[in-house]
Formats: structure tokens, C-alpha cells, sequence
């Protein structure tokens, strides 16, 4: 979610025990809803490891974002105008290409973990 230099804020609800966490709340996730939130030191975490996913949206790569609570999926292209909006997304060649989408338009979807120290 977001971090600081000795801290991280963890996505977690209110109901998940963290003996270490100095803070909590809710950060906005979409419109009309909040996703929970914990800070906890780094010193009491192993590592931090960070997950990329992509798929393949109409033959082309996108990474995705998140999942919407009514099941879609927020994706992102960089490339070509003409593809993105070919594949139905929004955006410019600056800032990339944002789309949503519905699961069962991707496919071969990939995760890639890579650890943070």
C-alpha cells in the first residue's frame, strides 16, 4: 500500500491480530469504499515481497492493478494508441493506458514475486 522509511502499512482488516502495529485505518480503494490498513516496523518484518501480475487482454500484455468489489479487474498497457483503444482502454501514450475489465476477457495471467529487503 504505502510505507515510510521504518515503516510499512500493511493491507489488512481490523479482525487480523498484529501485536506490532502503531497504527491503523482505511485508504480509499475505489469509489465508496475503503480498504484497512496497519503500520508496523519494518525491523519486525522478513522482507517484503512484491507481486506484479500480468495477463494477455485481445493478444496483448496488461499488468493488472486490483479487483473491484463487483469482480473486475483494473488493468494497465503500455503501448500503441491504436491497440489501447482497440482493447477498450483510456488513457495516452504519457501516462499509459487504464482500463476495467471482466475476468473472463484475460488470459494466461502470470505472477511475478519479487522479494523487497
Amino acid at each position: 500500500m504505502f510505507s515510510g522509511t521504518d515503516w510499512v502499512a500493511l493491507n489488512v482488516g481490523p479482525e487480523v491480530e498484529l501485536p506490532d502495529a502503531f497504527a491503523r485505518g482505511e485508504a480509499p480503494a475505489e469509489p465508496g469504499h475503503y480498504d484497512p490498513w496497519a503500520k508496523v516496523p519494518r525491523s519486525v518484518l522478513d522482507g517484503v515481497i512484491q507481486v506484479n501480475v500480468s495477463a494477455t487482454l485481445a493478444g496483448h500484455t496488461v499488468y493488472l492493478r486490483r479487483r473491484l468489489r463487483d469482480g473486475r479487474i483494473g488493468v494497465e498497457f503500455v503501448g500503441p494508441p491504436n491497440i489501447a483503444r482497440e482493447i477498450g482502454l483510456e488513457g495516452d501514450q504519457h501516462t499509459g493506458w487504464t482500463g476495467l475489465v471482466d475476468p473472463d476477457r484475460l488470459q494466461d495471467i502470470r505472477a511475478e514475486e519479487t522479494r523487497r529487503a
